[in-house]
């Protein structure tokens, strides 16, 4: 398929090698900011723009890879008409861009990208759409970069976007108040690299509630009171440890 992409992010770069890689041609790259377009649009050999009215209006399909905020102007400046459009993120409802064109749709890659990664991970894409035609162009565009492909509702993808906040955002920033920790009590955080990575390894054996340990788990309040006198001088993190170590709990002695 011809392809516009509207942005110039990590799903931008992400969606737009994979797309060119596997044999559609990116047509344009259109971006605010000129540098980027440029950049972006010559790494696929597609042309590029800052005014959306010199966009291409010969794609099959125009890709939104903005930000949330970003997708509501594009509703209020970007008239396609008829031609498929279909955004990217995973907490904005399909409707919200059904003014840009009478055939909308979402492919929302439910995966952490960043651009700088050399080998993207694999990447499952939930599917939406406005009609039955445009929910079949878009699977097959989705299925040929994505061995998984899911069709949901806009209620279902932003539920799915909270378990990966969850599951991704909150786990990497309890590893980076670890670290800043470790930093300031001049400890050394590559110790910890072995328990993070037996912690995900074996996520893909056994199911989560089945192999938590830790001193909330068996209310080792002895344990606990020390780690909480440790985060004296850190009321956030003490918090965090208090909330977490109460969640736990309550999770499994429910």
């Amino acid at each position: 398929m011809d392809i516009v992409i509207i942005g110039t992010g990590n799903v931008a770069y992400c969606f737009g090698q994979l797309l060119k890689i596997h044999g559609h041609q990116i047509k344009q790259v259109v971006s605010r900011q000129l540098t980027h377009a440029r950049e972006l649009g010559e790494m696929l050999n597609a042309s590029y723009t800052d005014d959306l009215l010199d966009i291409n209006m010969e794609a099959d399909v125009y890709l939104l890879a903005v930000s949330d905020a970003a997708i509501a102007e594009l509703s209020d400046q970007l008239r396609l008409g008829k031609r498929i459009v279909a955004h990217t993120a995973g907490a904005v409802p399909l409707g919200a861009i059904s003014r840009i064109s009478a055939n909308t749709g979402v492919l929302y890659p439910l995966q952490s990208i960043r651009k700088e990664i050399k080998s993207y991970p694999p990447i499952p894409v939930m599917l939406e759409a406005s009609n039955d035609e445009v929910l079949r162009r878009l699977q097959a565009l989705a299925q040929s970069i994505s061995g998984s492909v899911t069709v949901t509702t806009s209620a279902q993808r932003l539920k799915y976007h909270l378990t990966a906040v969850l599951c991704n955002n909150f786990t990497n920033h309890l590893i980076a108040q670890a670290k800043a920790y470790c930093e300031k009590e001049e400890l050394d955080f590559t110790l910890l690299q072995p328990i993070i990575k037996e912690t995900f390894d074996r996520l893909e054996k056994y199911p989560p509630e089945t192999v938590q340990t830790g001193p909330a788990l068996r209310q080792d309040e002895t344990t606990m009171s020390l780690h909480r006198d440790l985060l004296a001088g850190n009321e956030y993190l003490q918090l965090v440890y208090q909330v977490m170590s109460d969640a736990i709990y309550q999770f499994h002695h429910k």
